[in-house]
């Protein structure tokens, strides 16, 4: 399903159990699943360690008939990756990822070996397309420079827009995540509103954050349109329902000075927040 010039994916990341989220139980997630095919969405995107979201993939995809479904999965680096991805395969009931993708860097040796077993895979027939995930700029800048990667899944919203102009030019696929800010922007919550895990992340202390949403009104479509804006390869949604999923229909796109407007914002706030990724998350 196309919107703009991105491909809508629904990520099951709300399927997984985690502290920043209520996970969604397996009927939940099955009825979510069937509803985006529903709307058109082909695309789904998974992890191995998102528990039973592969599985509970399968069976929705299975009652649908979703044979033509594209399936994008992360695994960890070595030593577990092949194994990793050998089970996901197992769970999901398919023979070949559509995008296989390194979940997270470690240290560059790992990397490097990571890689090159995504790379085999490719050969083996069980991905058709490999990339990473996560990279700060410096790091995936020179794993484009030498390895066949296709992909990039990353965060991309207005409150995380770190590096986007320079990653853009490197012509890899983007897979933009979080969309919303982790919910921040879908107009429910206010920064003193969030209690949980989300509640420590680098953004929410931001000065510009506060100016950022007080320019939305809690609009989440006009934060939603501004990713699909960027023209990512694909936008990668964790809604939580049918209802929510509707909110796709109100994407549009937003006129020259309104983005220079919100880019400005959302630039401060990464140039803020101090770190590589929007967890802070020290990954070597």
């Amino acid at each position: 399903m196309k919107i703009l010039n991105s491909e809508a994916v629904l990520g099951l990341w709300n399927l997984s159990p985690s502290g920043f989220h209520k996970q969604l139980t397996a009927e939940e997630g099955r009825l979510l699943i069937k509803a985006a095919w529903r709307m058109g969405i082909r695309t789904f995107d998974t992890a191995f360690s998102y528990a039973d979201a592969d599985s509970i993939l399968h069976r929705a995809l299975k009652e649908i008939n979703g044979t033509d479904a594209a399936v994008i999965s992360k695994v960890m680096p070595v030593p577990t990756l092949r194994r990793k991805a050998e089970t996901s395969l197992r769970r999901l009931g398919i023979e070949s990822f559509a995008v296989l993708l390194l979940h997270w860097p470690s240290s560059p040796d790992d990397v490097r070996r990571s890689l090159d077993e995504l790379t085999k895979l490719t050969e083996e027939g069980k991905a058709k397309a490999i990339g990473v995930s996560n990279f700060p700029l410096p790091m995936l800048a020179a794993a484009a420079g030498e390895y066949p990667i296709e992909y990039h899944e990353r965060p991309l919203s207005l409150i995380w827009n770190k590096d986007w102009p320079e990653e853009s030019a490197l012509g890899l696929r983007t897979l933009a995540y979080a969309p919303l800010g982790m919910g921040l922007l879908s107009g429910k919550y206010s920064v003193s509103g969030i209690t949980d895990r989300r509640k420590d992340l680098p953004f929410l202390s931001s000065p510009s954050t506060a100016v950022l949403l007080d320019a939305l009104h809690g609009d989440a479509a006009t934060a939603l349109s501004w990713v699909y804006s960027q023209s990512p390869w694909g936008v990668v949604s964790g809604f939580r329902n049918a209802e929510e999923m509707q909110l796709l229909s109100h994407v549009r796109k937003l006129d020259e000075a309104e983005e220079r407007r919100l880019s400005a914002i959302a630039e401060r706030i990464s140039g803020e927040c101090g770190t590589d990724n929007i967890f802070a998350h020290r990954w070597e």
